[in-house]
């Protein structure tokens, strides 16, 4: 005996090469006019063209940037040459330089600390200790 299915496959066997030529001739259509594609379907071109479209100020800002990198990175090559050019004369020695930049850090750390805190470093401060130590009283007493 057979089945439903297998009864209407034979039924519908002659309609199965004229079903694949007109699966072919939509699919050749669509295809060839991508003007009629499925909305939402986009190309990589378009998704492209519409970030480029839509972020092309920070892109622009991002280009200036780097071509300022570049720059200031070919510019770093001749620093050798612009210190060489310097007179010795004008540079001081390596200890007034450390000096100077012990005495920039006092007053630095004299203009952030407030008076407050110079005092309280200097003061000692109180430890808790531990609880085994403590001595109790008894509230029964």
């Amino acid at each position: 005996m057979k089945t439903p299915r297998e009864i209407l496959f034979e039924r519908h066997r002659a309609a199965e090469p004229k079903l694949d030529a007109v699966r072919k001739e939509v699919l050749a259509e669509k295809f060839r006019r991508p003007e009629h594609r499925e909305a939402g379907a986009m190309t990589l071109a378009e998704i492209v063209r519409g970030f480029i479209r839509e972020y092309r100020r920070h892109l622009t800002a991002m280009a200036a940037i780097w071509f300022l990198v570049a720059l200031l990175d070919l510019s770093t090559g001749r620093s050798a040459n612009l210190a060489a050019a310097v007179p010795k004369a004008k540079i001081p020695s390596p200890q007034i330089i450390l000096m100077s930049l012990r005495e920039n850090r006092r007053e630095l750390l004299e203009m952030i600390q407030p008076s407050g805190a110079r005092d309280a470093g200097s003061r000692k401060l109180i430890v808790p200790q531990p609880r085994s130590q403590r001595c109790y009283e008894n509230a029964a007493t």
